[in-house]
């Protein structure tokens, strides 16, 4: 039988009141009306902020779910298959159950009173068979874009490359050589799910687009902390991309997958209110 998947938030709260959330809600809503990006920052004042630190760690069994297999031909002319590790399976901290890469973010944010945007622009590269970010020094699979800005992608590999996008942007990108930029504007706010077009079927990385900085990735422990948050309600949200595979298309002619599709993201959501120059702590427990 196959297995549930819930996300389980326990919250302590210092200046904060929470009310139960759906937790079915995506982590940034999409916009069918992009319009003009809102100024951002133009009432910010970092003397009422307060700072989100948490935890999102798992609980229970740890997830082991099995490669993929890819064919290729080798160099002696013959056919390999290799093993594809599930790009999305999640990190866990052996010692402490920290979930490494988790996005928590914040929804309600008047960009008006946001604190000025401040992650440096995003590039994504398809390499090593999969889709990465590179975002500042870290390379990961989840990046975050201010609606309006163009994000660089090429690919690292000599080989042909199609990069997918979908959900808060649909479009696909051809790469016949290797390090060839091309450049994409994202204008509508929400989650962009990247994959491969050209037969890595395993491949996935996401791009939230937002109005506002308030997003951040998991440590190595589970450890996030979101900085300068301005006074008011708003809700907190924890996501992790979903591992388990809900469809596999295959080719007619050569009967090899070609599309893959993931489950729905594991998230969950709070309704907090912070205080002027408060703070809140905030625990997710994922268990399965």
């Amino acid at each position: 039988m196959r297995s549930v998947l819930w996300l389980i938030p326990i919250v302590v709260l210092v200046a904060v009141v929470s009310c139960e959330g759906d937790p079915d809600s995506a982590a940034t809503p999409r916009s069918d009306s992009p319009g003009e990006p809102p100024a951002i920052g133009r009432e910010f004042d970092a003397s009422t902020c307060a700072t989100i630190t948490g935890r999102v760690a798992w609980s229970g069994e740890k997830p082991n779910p099995s490669p993929f297999l890819f064919g290729a031909p080798a160099a002696d002319g013959n056919f390999t298959v290799n093993l594809i590790p599930n790009p999305n399976a999640p990190r866990i901290h052996e010692l402490t159950r920290g979930v490494t890469d988790a996005v928590v973010s914040l929804r309600g944010i008047d960009p008006a009173r946001s604190r000025p945007w401040d992650h440096v622009p995003v590039r994504v590269r398809m390499k090593d068979r999969g889709v990465v970010v590179l975002q500042g020094e870290s390379t990961a699979r989840v990046g975050f874009v201010r609606r309006g800005d163009s994000v660089e992608m090429a690919s690292a590999e000599p080989v042909f490359h199609v990069l997918r996008a979908r959900d808060a942007a649909f479009f696909s990108l051809t790469f016949p050589q290797p390090d060839q930029p091309l450049a994409r504007i994202f204008d509508t706010a929400g989650r962009v799910e990247l994959s491969s077009g050209a037969g890595f079927y395993w491949a996935n990385a996401s791009l939230f687009v937002s109005d506002h900085p308030y997003f951040t990735r998991t440590d190595s422990e589970g450890q996030f902390e979101l900085k300068q948050v301005p006074p008011g309600e708003y809700e907190i949200v924890s996501w992790l991309p979903n591992w388990t595979v809900a469809k596999q298309e295959r080719d007619p002619e050569t009967g090899l997958i070609f599309r893959q599709t993931y489950g729905p993201p594991l998230e969950s959501r709070r309704r907090i209110v912070v205080a002027k120059g408060g703070a809140a702590k905030v625990d997710f427990e994922m268990r399965p």
